[in-house]
């Protein structure tokens, strides 16, 4: 099957209408060396309630479990409601302006990527889609094969470049849980299991060659962290994963970052320990790998996205240009650099006359005012001014001709 034809346009796709998309610059350089314009600092991408349902306030319904595209263009949306489907690929505009669209998918409800590259997308019961077929086919597409970590508490990566064979199709995907409980108030708390699989994949049809798992992980950390952790997340490149031991040795227990053996076949891995936050806000979710330092993490907590920048032990809270901004489900990093999450806002201050309203924020960390304070308060130009129009427009290409999509 060709990955270079276009997705066909289907009655299925829903638009939503858009309005006051763009937020007011805050700070914005408007151009940077060569001439390189930069994106509006915080942009806001309302829903339409008429066309995605209501909330119990009337809003405009949210997702509770979102996902984002390496390239910012599609979120993965659970829990969407009547309206839309258990889960929704939701498609942004590509320059900011105009309707995001909505497909339906055969999913259920905390479906999940396999991050780095978003070849395939995974229900819940280990079943794997190709991402391209779900856009082509939405709720009648077929899935590929069955295989890795499942359940609502599962996440899955794509290894880096050195562990796969592009040359005879062969993907390697590391697959992420912990243990399902009966208990509702212990979901998603428990000992962490980990495995690999090998795929062979030709671009049409695609087989489990191999598995080395399940097989729990972090035993030797047990005399340091216990071995119960809660929201795990497994990187980009699945070479590392975020956690939150609840029983420390030591401390309290606070969202940590800890270290995998990246080779495909590995049967141990180290769990060293490589950052701590120092706090327990939602699930950690890691930005891509940028050279020689860290990716960037991102998370919500009381309302606020944050992202912390692991070389700088920093962490800096992005800006609102909206009223009473409170951030929905889990904030994600694009390649470029961007932060997107599902909010609700006011737009204006007056309450009682501007209905609240709910959507999609992109978020320019690097012209964060807290960003650009830490390095003035250091008396140093920042390393990066912001990100350009040209990075997002390099990644959406990308993005589209790896899955042999339109721009």
């Amino acid at each position: 099957m060709s990955m270079k034809r276009a997705p066909r346009t289907s009655s299925r796709w829903l638009v939503i209408a858009l309005a006051g998309v763009l937020a007011p610059a805050l700070a914005v350089d408007p151009e940077i060396g060569g001439g390189t314009a930069c994106i509006p600092a915080v942009s806001y991408l309302p829903l339409a309630a008429d066309v995605v349902g209501r909330d119990g306030n009337g809003t405009a319904a949210l997702g509770t479990y979102e996902r984002i595209s390496p390239d910012g263009r599609f979120i993965l949306r659970s829990y969407s409601g009547a309206m839309l489907g258990r889960v929704t690929l939701m498609e942004l505009p590509a320059q900011g302006t105009g309707p995001v669209k909505a497909l339906r998918t055969p999913f259920g409800n905390e479906a999940f990527p396999v991050q780095g590259t978003w070849r395939y997308l995974v229900d819940v019961n280990g079943d794997h889609y190709r991402f391209a077929d779900v856009l082509r086919q939405q709720d009648q597409s077929r899935p590929l094969f069955r295989g890795g970590m499942t359940g609502f508490y599962a996440a899955a990566s794509e290894l880096g470049a050195s562990s796969v064979d592009g040359a005879s199709g062969t993907v390697y995907i590391r697959s992420l849980s912990w243990p399902q409980n009966a208990d509702s108030d212990l979901q998603g708390v428990g000992p962490l299991q980990l495995t690999t699989l090998e795929i062979r994949d030709d671009g049409r049809q695609a087989r489990i060659v191999s598995s080395n798992g399940p097989r729990f992980i972090c035993s030797l950390r047990a005399s340091v962290d216990g071995n119960v952790y809660a929201l795990p997340m497994v990187s980009v490149d699945g070479r590392e994963f975020s956690a939150i031991p609840q029983n420390p040795r030591e401390g309290r227990p606070s969202m940590r970052v800890y270290g995998l053996d990246g080779r495909p076949d590995a049967q141990q891995h180290p769990c060293d320990l490589r950052a701590d936050l120092g706090l327990s806000p939602s699930k950690a979710v890691f930005g891509f790998p940028r050279g020689a330092q860290a990716p960037w993490l991102t998370y919500s907590d009381l309302g606020y996205v944050y992202v912390h920048d692991r070389d700088l032990r920093q962490t800096f809270r992005l800006d609102h240009a909206r009223h009473r901004v409170l951030a929905s489900a889990f904030p994600g990093l694009t390649r470029d650099g961007r932060v997107i999450y599902g909010a609700t806002w006011h737009d204006c201050a007056d309450t009682r006359t501007c209905p609240e309203r709910a959507g999609y924020v992109v978020a320019d960390p690097y012209q964060s005012v807290a960003y650009r304070a830490y390095w003035q308060g250091r008396g140093q130009p920042a390393p990066k001014a912001c990100i350009t129009v040209q990075e997002v427009e390099r990644e959406r290409s990308l993005f589209a001709r790896t899955h042999g999509l339109d721009r």
